[in-house]
């Protein structure tokens, strides 16, 4: 037996371990290609002590976990008890959207090992990056240093090819619900990675997908206080936060307020000005190719905020107009 597994890797595809208890230990999924097991995480981390957690969030804590294997992995917890969303959640209905994630195969999308149920809350297993949070990255040391306009356009440009992988490429389309700095990750050559994916839906067309109100506020589409219904579209408001966000250095906040109160044309008729004033200030400015490439990123934001959901362009859009 143990010559013809070694001899034929391709049996170890049933590894996928899907446990109809979900209160159980042993309630998990994991891709077939992952070489350690959830009790390797957990003695990692001596069963999830607070001297590992590197982050928090609305879900729960983040964790990082040294194997012995030199591996590094980070955990999400999720507290199933103290979410108004999750528990909602039909429990098959859960397990094939973690199925469906665990799926995904972008460049742009972290890694999504498995997730594990016990104790009443969902465990998520991600590759681990060392530089952390775009918004770490943004509002450190890094922010002047090493994110220039060239690698901010890099960033910007690698979330909406992750967006437009979601919401085009997958069947059912996948909205995240969540897109902001902070669940923006970054490799060691600042390449993006969209993670968290705790709050993520699939989009059915035959479903009226309503939902509780989920995400980050100033980042959330401004029609899911009024009707509640997800869309890929609020995803796409989400991006255009986050892209003023990394072209201005700061949260646009005052930008959306005045969206919601002035008409599009009147932004559009002030994009000079604004564009002259709300660039990172501790940038020097952009020039040649560079300025042309912000001005667009800049055109393309506005436009993914726009009031109405049915005038903002698709990610599938905007990603093209990018890489063009």
């Amino acid at each position: 037996m143990i010559l013809m597994l070694r001899k034929n890797p391709k049996l170890f595809i049933e590894e996928i371990k899907i446990s109809h208890n979900f209160e159980t230990f042993e309630s998990m999924i994991l891709q077939e290609k992952v070489k350690f097991t959830f009790g390797e995480v957990v003695k990692a981390i001596e069963d999830f002590h607070d001297k590992y957690c590197i982050g928090k969030g609305g879900f729960g804590k983040v964790y990082k976990a040294e194997l012995p294997s030199s591996q590094v992995v980070a955990v999400k917890r999720l507290n199933m008890c103290g979410s108004n969303d999750i528990p909602a959640i039909n429990l098959q209905s859960f397990e094939n959207e973690i199925r469906t994630l665990t799926n995904l195969r972008h460049r742009n999308i972290i890694r999504l090992y498995g997730f594990c149920s016990r104790r009443g809350c969902v465990f998520l297993l991600y590759e681990y990056l060392e530089r952390g949070s775009l918004g770490k990255a943004l509002y450190g040391i890094e922010g002047v240093t090493e994110l220039g306009w060239a690698t901010r356009l890099k960033i910007v440009q690698g979330l909406a090819h992750a967006l437009s992988y979601l919401h085009h490429d997958c069947s059912p389309p996948i909205v995240h619900r969540d897109v902001t700095v902070n669940n923006v990750l970054l490799d060691s050559d600042f390449e993006p990675r969209l993670s968290d994916f705790g709050t993520a839906r699939l989009i059915s067309a035959n479903s009226s997908n309503w939902t509780h109100i989920v995400g980050s506020f100033g980042y959330m589409a401004p029609e899911l206080a009024f009707t509640m219904r997800i869309t890929d579209k609020c995803d796409v408001y989400s991006f255009g936060v986050v892209a003023l966000e990394v072209m201005m250095g700061r949260h646009p906040g005052d930008m959306l307020e005045s969206q919601l109160s002035e008409s599009s044309k009147s932004m559009k008729d002030n994009a000079e000005f604004l564009l002259k004033d709300l660039l990172d200030q501790r940038l020097e400015p952009p020039s040649d190719e560079l300025a042309k490439a912000v001005v667009l990123v800049m055109s393309l934001a506005l436009a993914c905020i726009r009031t109405h959901p049915g005038s903002r362009p698709t990610m599938l859009y905007v990603a093209q107009k990018l890489s063009a």
